[in-house]
């Protein structure tokens, strides 16, 4: 039987789209503007023109630790130039050492630029050091030990941390139960978070997906069956298999 993946979900956005005018002198005003530009620029996802801005702010402003953050932002959505997007990151945290946005930034790029996992966590720790109440830092830090040799343990230290700070995060419930049945096949503890992830989502067909296959797990295959179909109606391809490989009709 085809088993279903187990759906990591994540934040993984794009933040510190601020001016941060503090970070230039009063008398440079053209800076400024350039920087509101490119700001403007990466919103409409016109990320080439807002590379161009952020460039000429930084010309005027060669400090200027904002600029280089959110030009990092522009390469990281721009067809995934991850690379040059951590050049503009620690050059970011290089003129504004407390930078946690950008330490932020640049932990989803090192995950993203061939899974460098270790960097990764070494970055979201420098943005919870800055800012110790973000959550979305410790669900991305999660999910980085989730991939990082499986480590499973610290992964769910990590979504507890980010439920704690963010109680209505359904992706962090979810996430978690994907750790649990994980972790030596702990299948009532994932049940539990899947069903808080459902309560808070509705909707949420992978969640239902992955309860299905928890209570397979552990011998409940009518509540699985009946997570599967719910996984189904709300559009689960995967589920869909589940009834396809084994013959089932409903």
């Amino acid at each position: 039987m085809k088993i279903k993946t187990t759906f990591i979900s994540a934040k993984l956005m794009i933040i510190s789209l601020v001016l941060a005018i503090s970070t230039f002198n009063a008398n440079s005003q053209t800076a400024e503007e350039w920087l509101e530009q490119g700001v403007i620029a990466l919103e409409n996802n016109d990320y080439q023109k807002a590379i161009e801005y952020f460039e000429k702010a930084i010309k005027l402003e060669p400090n200027a630790a904002a600029a280089y953050n959110n030009m990092g932002s522009a390469y990281y959505a721009w067809n995934e130039q991850y690379e040059k997007a951590i050049e503009c990151y620690k050059k970011a945290v290089k003129y504004k050492p407390d930078y946690a946005g950008a330490y932020f930034n640049m932990g989803l790029a090192y995950k993203n630029w061939n899974g460098q996992y270790e960097k990764a966590i070494e970055c979201y720790k420098k943005a919870i050091k800055l800012e110790p109440n973000d959550a979305d830092a410790y669900l991305n830090m999660g999910n980085a030990y989730y991939a990082l040799n499986g480590q499973y343990e610290k992964a769910i230290e990590c979504y507890k941390k980010a439920i704690e700070l963010e109680p209505n995060d359904a992706d962090a419930y979810f996430n978690m139960g994907n750790a649990y049945q994980l972790w030596n096949g702990q299948y009532q503890k994932a049940i539990g978070c899947y069903e808080k992830a459902i309560e808070l989502e509705p909707n949420y067909a992978s969640a239902y997906l992955n309860m299905g296959y928890a209570y397979e797990k552990s011998g409940n295959q009518n509540q699985a069956i009946e997570c599967y179909k719910k996984a189904v109606a709300l559009g689960s391809e995967a589920a869909n298999e589940f009834f396809l490989d084994n013959g089932i009709s409903f």
